[in-house]
């Protein structure tokens, strides 16, 4: 009882310091620059294919898929017969 009574109050104070961070943040107002999808897109890839952090985005993407597929292989179990 009294553990679940602390859990209770530590989500409550975080809860709060949430709070009181958001609204206590300034803001900007107004408008945020007006950025499109071809400018970021030309911000990754470039106008060209030699510029920009495309093949970065692509070996790191590769590198993630395959250490998740390595990460299921390790985990999975074996059939023990």
């Amino acid at each position: 009882m009294r553990r679940g009574m602390l859990k209770l109050a530590a989500i409550c104070l975080l809860a709060f310091l949430f709070v009181l961070a958001v609204t206590d943040a300034s803001w900007p107002e107004g408008d945020i620059d007006d950025i499109s999808n071809e400018d970021v897109g030309r911000m990754l890839f470039g106008e060209t294919g030699a510029e920009g952090y495309g093949l970065a985005v692509f070996l790191i993407g590769l590198l993630l898929l395959v250490a998740m597929l390595g990460g299921v292989f390790l985990a999975k179990e074996e059939d023990e017969e």
